[in-house]
């Protein structure tokens, strides 16, 4: 009886091991979307400035899709009870989580 509640108990640590290296994994990447959501509307604002407003629109569809992406992510993370992933991801706190 004693080594079957042990295993277990070694299982469920180790799962739980696991889920915590896949959140830190998505935390990454989640925090790597954002600097390319970023550069992204700033390569947008260069080309409506310039007056090339074909590319920016496209630009933008491009910005939607990833901002749609984006928010999948944090609440996929939220599900898996992260408090504020975007704020976890960066390292510091944001006031519009």
């Amino acid at each position: 009886m004693k080594k079957i509640a042990i295993i277990a108990f070694g299982a469920f640590i180790s799962i739980n091991a696991m889920a915590q290296t896949t959140v830190k994994k998505e935390l990454k990447e989640l925090k790597q979307d954002k600097k390319e959501l970023k550069q992204e509307r700033n390569e947008r604002n260069t080309k409506l400035v310039h007056g090339k407003f074909k590319a920016a629109k496209q630009e933008q569809k491009e910005i939607r899709q990833e901002r749609k992406d984006l928010n999948a992510t944090k609440k996929d993370l939220k599900r898996k009870g992260v408090k504020k992933p975007v704020s976890k991801a960066t390292g510091k706190p944001e006031i519009n989580n």
